[in-house]
């Protein structure tokens, strides 16, 4: 018989959980200073949650790096006997950044390995995405008797979700799944209007249906869309609050839930806000009071935003003031952390290869060409390179903590505070990889999963043109085909990542990758899966009609199993 389990919302992607026998935080995010340098801010605000009572607890998870989730103020601050959990990757970079910051009772625990909780059998496992191209992961909890997925931003497989749901006993009572965007693009680059319009709309799209496959296949018995949005309190960063309604890519939880009931109406699902309670067993919700008549719909949001950046005027301003402008040697540094970039991974290199130009404004700040590869970097702080293919605009006091190895390119470019400019206008995974990673040992564990990956099981797919048998595993991150993509026309979409192929060439349409192993079904010769391919020029960002349903590529039954 189940304990009597209750979780408490804590805003964005946290969450705390406790049983008889269990007190966890997962992923708490309370800070009043925001998240990367001082952009993000949780909506609605949830610091009224951080008490010395909230954090006595046994355990604390934390998925990642990103400052949304790993809160560096909040962790050192916890009780003496309280133990920090992680996942174990392939890089020690996340664990030094937490030693590093002064976190005490660091734990690194193996993927997948059920770890005790106490002596009850009560556990939890971590979930990493397959590929090690992204450092995050989903925790499953099962205690008092009942099982909880907590997906952060991994962007988790049916696959890995249904295997889940077997661990712990045949069916998830909560799944909690992201359905708010983590990402600079198209916000931060230059586009025509109608384009931006339509990238975003798209993105926003891509990923309620790619969460509708993911619950529609695992079936919980509860879908709670959590890990956003964020808002935006920095009078220099407000007009990004317009990507929270329709077409944005940082849609509101009501606008998720609202999504998951009209789409999978036979799913149970809720949305909660900071403070809001939850009991498994009973299914009694307790809602915040402090929420009543709060609404996520403009203009009535923009009003409460006000007063929201005048309660946290003084922490942003403290953001600025610990990042005073740089002196005249940042160009030297600069030059410098990208040499010592260009000695970690030939293979990167050569699957960037491009010139990047990095235009730096205010006080020791300059233009700055970066060749990328193929075979070594070179860095011109002359700035004279004339096939520059990508173009990052940003102030020199928001990247000198990058240069000087404060804080990660992830952490600045999600900042948004800079603005930035490609063409062609394609996605190259291998630069962000190289950018965010800055490790040797994760930029190998990347070559080695995609030289070593399984490439010979396939399915076929129908288009109006014909069938296709193609490789099973998306050829960027191993996403399985069979149940994770979408067929519009002659092109399959990946909903992994939102990586488009050519079913009859396999080559990527709209980002540098591997090709899609494919041939005509029923014909004769070895599948078509050249080196790596060229984006053809003039394809841009994925695009999917928001009028239009496109069919599943393959469908797949979940046989799912009861609990005993």
């Amino acid at each position: 018989m189940a304990d009597q389990v209750e979780i408490t919302s804590l805003g964005h992607a946290g969450l705390r959980v406790e049983t008889a026998g269990v007190r966890m935080l997962m992923d708490p995010w309370l800070s009043r200073r925001g998240a990367f340098l001082g952009a993000w801010h949780q909506l609605p605000s949830n610091d009224h949650l951080d008490t010395p009572e909230l954090r006595e607890v046994d355990w604390v998870t934390v998925s990642h790096e990103h400052l949304d989730h790993m809160d560096l103020d909040l962790l050192r601050r916890l009780s003496p006997s309280t133990r920090v959990l992680i996942n174990r990757y392939p890089s020690r970079n996340f664990h030094r950044r937490l030693l590093e910051a002064g976190v005490a009772n660091l734990v690194e625990v193996p993927p997948w390995q059920h770890f005790p909780l106490n002596t009850r059998g009560d556990w939890l496992a971590f979930i990493p995405e397959q590929s090690p191209m992204c450092h995050d992961a989903g925790v499953l909890v099962r205690a008092g008797g009942v099982s909880l997925l907590h997906c952060n931003d991994a962007r988790l497989t049916v696959a890995q979700c249904r295997r889940a749901a077997v661990e712990a006993g045949g069916v998830l009572d909560v799944m909690a799944v992201q359905m708010s965007g983590a990402s600079w693009h198209p916000i931060r680059y230059q586009y025509p209007p109608e384009v931006f319009a339509r990238i975003s709309a798209s993105k926003r799209l891509g990923k309620f249906k790619a969460v509708t496959r993911l619950v529609r296949g695992v079936r919980p018995n509860l879908a709670v869309p959590f890990a956003g949005p964020p808002c935006f309190l920095d009078p220099v960063l407000r007009e990004n609050n317009r990507f929270i309604p329709d077409p944005g890519i940082f849609p509101s939880l009501d606008d998720a839930a609202g999504w998951l009931a009209e789409h999978l109406p036979a799913q149970a699902s809720m949305r909660w806000l900071p403070g809001d309670r939850y009991e498994v067993g009973s299914g009694r919700y307790t809602p915040d009071p402090r929420w009543d008549g709060f609404s996520f719909s403009f203009p009535a949001l923009e009003s409460w935003l006000d007063g929201y950046a005048a309660d946290r005027r003084a922490a942003i301003e403290a953001v600025y003031a610990d990042h005073p402008d740089p002196d005249d040697g940042l160009g030297e540094r600069f030059a410098e952390h990208f040499a010592r970039l260009g000695e970690l991974s030939d293979y990167f290199l050569e699957r960037i290869a491009m010139v990047v130009r990095f235009e730096v404004e205010g006080p020791g700040g300059g233009r700055w060409d970066v060749r990328l590869g193929p075979d070594k970097v070179r860095v011109d702080l002359a700035g004279r390179a004339r096939d520059v293919q990508y173009r990052f605009r940003v102030p020199s006091r928001w990247l000198a903590p990058v240069v000087d190895g404060a804080i990660g390119w992830e952490d600045l470019l999600l900042s948004l505070r800079f603005s930035a400019w490609r063409s062609p206008d394609v996605y190259n995974d291998y630069l962000v990889g190289l950018l965010k990673h800055a490790d040797a040992e994760a930029l190998r564990a990347v070559q080695h999963y995609e030289q070593t990956r399984e490439r010979s099981e396939t399915i076929t797919v129908s288009t109006p043109d014909g069938s296709y048998e193609i490789g099973r595993w998306c050829p960027h991150a191993g996403e399985d085909l069979a149940v994770g993509a979408v067929i519009d026309g002659r092109v399959l979409r990946c909903l992994g990542h939102n990586f488009d192929f050519d079913l009859a060439t396999g080559a990527c349409l709209n980002a540098r990758c591997d090709p899609l192993p494919t041939r005509p079904a029923g014909g004769s010769g070895g599948l078509k899966s050249e080196a790596l391919t060229q984006v053809p020029p003039g394809r841009a960002e994925p695009s999917v009609s928001p009028s239009v349903e496109k069919a599943p590529a393959h469908a797949a039954e979940w046989p799912l199993r009861q609990p005993t």
